[in-house]
């Protein structure tokens, strides 16, 4: 059944998850990370990996994967990414699974991608340019870490919920932003001393590279689900 399920996996997807998984591991052990720190890299992991191929699992297995994160970042004072996970991402997951589920491709087992309208783009993209006031001094009333990244962070990452539950693959882009961001999170108390915090930034890193390939992997998708006549 396993063997089954990876039948649709090229070599670069099934190579990088089993890398991503020794990486994150391996990182965990040489710098002293917790169960959580490596629990959350590998599901996230294997969370982006599904959601780049466009399987709706990718929700079930992302919504124990935020979990972990919210603890992570709690534990590291980071309240924005904390109320991302619990306020803004799982109430997006929860809308994301119900929409992917209502619109698949029955032949291969993935989402089915959707063209968003310009109105609709913009109107995201500006209420988040307003919103961010919001974030920021939100953020700054339960004395975030580095708030103006934290607040970035949320804002890309709201962005980058929405268009996937959308099912755009404007997602994928918002998440590659995301991603650089969210490494520049926890680059910053590495350089400052706390090296053990080495093995929860392997996880963006690694996260960054997936979202890179997956933009590219929707964009063939879509290509493909319009030549069948199913594309929206």
């Amino acid at each position: 059944m396993v063997k089954k399920y990876f039948e649709d996996w090229n070599k670069f997807e099934k190579i990088f998850l089993i890398c991503g998984l020794l990486v994150s591991i391996i990182s965990a052990m040489i710098f002293n990370g917790t169960v959580i720190d490596t629990l959350y890299t590998s599901l996230y992991l294997i969370t982006a990996l599904l959601m780049s191929k466009g399987k709706v699992e990718s929700y079930f297995v992302g919504f124990v994967s935020v979990f972990f994160y919210g603890i992570i970042s709690y534990n590291q004072n980071y309240y924005g990414e904390l109320i991302i996970t619990a306020f803004l991402t799982f109430p997006i997951m929860i809308i994301g699974i119900i929409s992917w589920l209502r619109h698949q491709d029955k032949e291969d087992d993935t989402v089915i991608i959707s063209s968003l309208s310009k109105k609709e783009i913009t109107i995201a993209l500006l209420s988040q340019l307003v919103l961010f006031w919001i974030y920021y001094f939100l953020l700054k009333a339960f004395n975030t870490d580095l708030l103006v990244i934290s607040t970035i962070s949320v804002v890309t990452s709201v962005l980058a919920s929405y268009f996937e539950a959308r099912r755009s693959e404007l997602s994928l882009f918002c998440y590659i932003a995301n991603d650089l961001v969210i490494i520049t999170l926890w680059l910053i108390p590495i350089i400052n001393g706390q090296t053990e915090l080495i093995s929860v930034l392997v996880g963006p890193i690694l996260l960054l590279i997936n979202d890179i390939y997956g933009s590219y992997n929707w964009i063939r998708l879509k290509k493909q689900q319009k030549e069948k006549g199913i594309g929206e």
